[in-house]
């Protein structure tokens, strides 16, 4: 199975660099792919705002009513 990777560069201090080795080695992987590791971590430990959780509870609440959950595009983005 292929997987669509896509290559970004990133320049960080010699200190963070030594740090996250440090850190690799710990876990017995290599650099690269330690940084991409937490960088993966990071990315899915997504967390939603309160805004966002009470529009959602209001979604909710208009779908148990019956009520259309369909908005135009400027409503949705009056709302987010």
């Amino acid at each position: 199975m292929a997987v669509n990777k896509q290559r970004k560069e990133v320049a960080l201090d010699q200190n963070t660099i030594s740090i996250l080795k440090a850190q690799a080695e710990k876990q017995g992987r290599k650099l690269k792919n330690y940084m991409e590791h937490i960088l993966r971590e990071q990315a899915n430990n997504l967390e939603f705002t309160d805004e966002y959780k009470s529009m959602m509870d209001a979604k909710l609440e208009q779908y148990k009513k019956g009520k259309s959950l369909l908005m135009s595009e400027e409503e949705f983005k009056a709302q987010i």
